[in-house]
């Protein structure tokens, strides 16, 4: 048996490669951001020939950097940003496109049509998902109709679909292998959620055929070796997890009722609810959560697509700070905006709104505001927008949430952590390690060779931080009624 579990970390702006002991620590990783394309402004995209070489570049640097050897390493584990839609030439290996990133928004009046026809409905209650730009099926829609030459590969079969995860395994395999996990294709709105398959009737109706569509194997399984010549011996793929899934999972929220929140380019809100598939009118998701021994785990899910990023955009777009570090400082330096609120619907609103046509706005301007207010405001808008989601999740399930484990970059900062808490009303708890994502990942490689044990993961969570509500009901009532206000002002505004 090998020392080590090895993950790849495919986030959105970059790729992560680490190793985990049988301790749970992580004894080397690397890190490399790749490229991201907006050839327009609703449209984000990735070179996935890039990322897959900047992933054997990071595996083989983390390996290197831990003293080890390719046989230290008992199995790889694979976790990924969600949705991206990668559509290559099994013949030459290489993608007819970049991949559409979940962000991308070109198929946001196509989601408008199909929800103002009688599939909206139909989809929500077999996919559990709204339909809107993060459908995988529509980028491969796009696809179809806009790249030269891509029909007829469709139809010939020479094409093949995948996320992420099932790109990087079809190349680490040399093409043997061709699946996607249970919890990444339940995010591709393509997948019917009781059946356990492709949701092939409304797949169908879009013209794609079903010798796009990747095998669906459960989250910690069989995902063949790699080829021997990428690393010097081959390694088993044992595993590969969506990655809000897989930092649900690591979090040890196993029980129904549980939730973690990841907070990072956007916030993701995650509830556990068990072994029922249970699909609830509105802006929240249903997910597969994971599925382990043939048992499949669901769980209720929200997302504000820009958070971290609204932050990024501070930086790099306003110019209103230097580093993304800087802005907690600011913040802290005022006790409050002054009336100031930022929806921060850069590309649109996630959930529970799911309005691809709002546009960020900053509301309360007055003489006295300065990029300290904004800074404030910015991580005020992260609570608010989690808050909407844990509002529109109690109206679903009639069960407010109450303890939320936190993870992701963001949430090292205590001042977010704290107004996460004040605003949604809820107890915050933050792991001493915010790697969850790597580390659920890493257990579900582990889990299908049995380098662990489930028993084992009870103690793999450490928390450092726990933080309550600290302010009045009356002002967190004011607040919130000023910020559903700003919300109201920013939706449909490109329609306007």
């Amino acid at each position: 048996m090998g020392k080590y579990v090895m993950v790849i970390d495919e986030g959105t702006t970059g790729t992560r490669a680490l190793l985990f002991d049988k301790a749970f620590k992580i004894v080397s990783e690397s890190y490399a951001e790749f490229t991201q394309y907006t050839p327009s402004e609703d449209k984000v995209e990735h070179d996935a020939e890039e990322i897959y070489g900047k992933t054997i570049q990071m595996c083989r640097q983390a390996i290197e950097r831990a003293g080890a050897s390719v046989s230290d390493i008992e199995c790889i584990g694979i976790t990924n940003q969600r949705a991206t839609a990668v559509a290559w030439n099994k013949k030459t290996g290489r993608p007819i496109h970049n991949a559409i990133v979940w962000q991308d928004n070109r198929s946001a009046r196509r989601c408008a049509e199909l929800n103002a026809s009688d599939w909206g409905v139909r989809c929500k209650e077999k996919t559990g998902w709204v339909i809107n730009n993060v459908y995988s099926s529509l980028m491969l829609e796009w696809m179809k109709q806009n790249v030269e030459g891509a029909a007829a590969q469709f139809e010939s079969g020479d094409v093949i679909f995948g996320t992420i995860d099932s790109w990087l395994i079809w190349k680490l395999t040399g093409g043997r292998v061709h699946k996607i996990s249970f919890s990444n294709a339940s995010v591709t709105g393509s997948f019917d959620l009781r059946a356990g398959e492709w949701y092939w009737e409304f797949l169908d109706y879009l013209g794609l055929p079903h010798s796009l569509f990747p095998e669906v194997t459960e989250d910690s399984g069989d995902y063949g070796e790699t080829s021997p010549e990428i690393f010097g011996a081959s390694i088993p793929i044992a595993g590969s997890i969506a990655d809000q899934h897989a930092a649900l999972y690591a979090q040890g929220c196993k029980s129904v009722g549980m939730a973690k929140l990841t907070n990072g380019t956007g916030s993701f809100l995650d509830v556990n609810i068990g072994e029922n598939c249970f699909v609830a009118p509105g802006g929240i998701n249903t997910v597969i959560a994971w599925k382990i021994k043939g048992k499949a785990c669901y769980a209720m899910e929200g997302y504000a697509a820009v958070t971290g990023s609204a932050v990024q955009w501070l930086r790099d777009g306003l110019g209103v700070i230097k580093s993304s570090g800087e802005i907690v400082e600011l913040a802290r330096s005022v006790p409050k905006t002054n009336g100031l609120y930022f929806v921060p619907a850069l590309g649109g609103l996630g959930a529970p709104y799911w309005d691809q046509f709002a546009r960020g706005i900053i509301v309360g301007i007055s003489r006295g505001t300065t990029k300290k207010h904004i800074c404030r405001a910015t991580l005020e808008s992260i609570a608010y927008s989690v808050r909407d989601i844990t509002e529109a999740i109690a109206d679903a399930t009639g069960s407010r949430v109450t303890d939320i484990s936190i993870d992701g970059g963001a949430s090292k900062n205590n001042l977010l952590a704290q107004l996460l808490s004040d605003i949604i009303d809820a107890n915050i708890r933050r792991p001493a390690s915010i790697e969850a994502t790597s580390l659920g990942a890493a257990q579900m490689a582990g889990l299908h060779t049995g380098f662990w044990q489930e028993k084992d993961f009870d103690v793999s969570i450490e928390y450092d931080g726990h933080f309550k509500p600290e302010i009045s009901e009356q002002k967190r009532t004011e607040g919130c009624a000023q910020w559903l206000d700003a919300v109201e002002r920013s939706k449909a505004w490109v329609k306007k």
